[in-house]
C-alpha cells in the first residue's frame, strides 16, 4: 500500500513539474455552500444548512492538449444537515468537517474562464452533534468520494469566483446519506 502511494505523488509531482510554469494558475478560494441531504428514520425530514468552504486551488495544463487542465487543491470543507422529527419538532446538527483533495478535468479555453468535472477525496476530520445529549455521528464513511461539476470565472486577473454543484449517493455516517451541496468561493490568484 505504501508503494502504491508514493508511485501515485511521484507521478503527481512529475506532471506538474512538466508542464510550463506560465501556464499554470494557482490560489485560494474562500465561500460558502448550501449543504442538503437526507437521513434515516420513521417521520424525520432533513433541513438544508449553511456551511464554509476555503482553501488552495491548482490548475496544470496538460501539455498536448491545452485548453485541458488538471485541477487540484487542498479544501477545508463544512458539510452541516439538521434533522427533524416531523412529530416531536426536535431538530439534531450534524457538522461533518472533511479535507477535500479536488481530482478534476478542467476545460478551460481561454484564461478567464472555464468548466471541470470530476470527484472529491473527502477526508474527515471532525465531526459533532447537537439538539439532544444522546446524539452521536457514528460509522463515519471516510473517506468517500462525491462528484462535482462546476465552473470558473476571473472577472480580473487575480480575482474570481468559482460556482459548483456536488453530490454524493451513498452513506456518509449511520444514519446520514445523500449529501447534496451548491456552492460559490470567490477565488484570488497568485500566480
Amino acid at each position: 500500500m505504501g508503494k502504491w502511494k508514493f508511485k501515485l505523488i511521484a507521478l503527481c509531482v512529475a506532471g506538474f513539474s512538466s508542464s510550463a510554469m506560465a501556464a499554470k494558475d494557482m490560489g485560494f478560494e474562500l465561500g460558502v455552500r448550501q449543504q442538503g441531504g437526507d437521513a434515516l428514520g420513521l417521520n424525520i425530514s432533513t433541513n438544508a444548512m449553511t456551511g464554509f468552504q476555503g482553501g488552495f486551488f491548482l490548475h496544470v495544463p496538460f501539455e498536448q492538449t491545452p485548453p485541458m487542465h488538471f485541477r487540484t487543491g487542498l479544501m477545508y470543507t463544512q458539510r452541516p444537515l439538521q434533522s427533524e422529527n416531523d412529530i416531536t419538532g426536535e431538530k439534531l446538527d450534524f457538522r461533518l468537517d472533511y479535507l477535500d483533495i479536488p481530482v478534476e478535468l478542467l476545460f478551460k479555453p481561454s484564461e478567464s474562464f472555464g468548466f471541470y468535472l470530476g470527484a472529491l477525496v473527502s477526508i474527515n476530520i471532525a465531526t459533532s452533534c447537537s439538539g439532544n445529549p444522546s446524539c452521536h455521528v457514528q460509522n463515519i464513511e471516510t473517506p468517500y468520494f462525491p462528484v462535482i461539476f462546476g465552473g470558473v470565472y476571473k472577472f480580473t486577473p487575480k480575482f474570481g469566483v468559482d460556482f459548483y454543484v456536488e453530490g454524493a449517493s451513498s452513506y456518509v455516517a449511520k444514519g446520514l446519506y445523500d449529501y447534496k451541496a451548491v456552492g460559490l468561493n470567490l477565488t484570488y490568484s497568485i500566480d
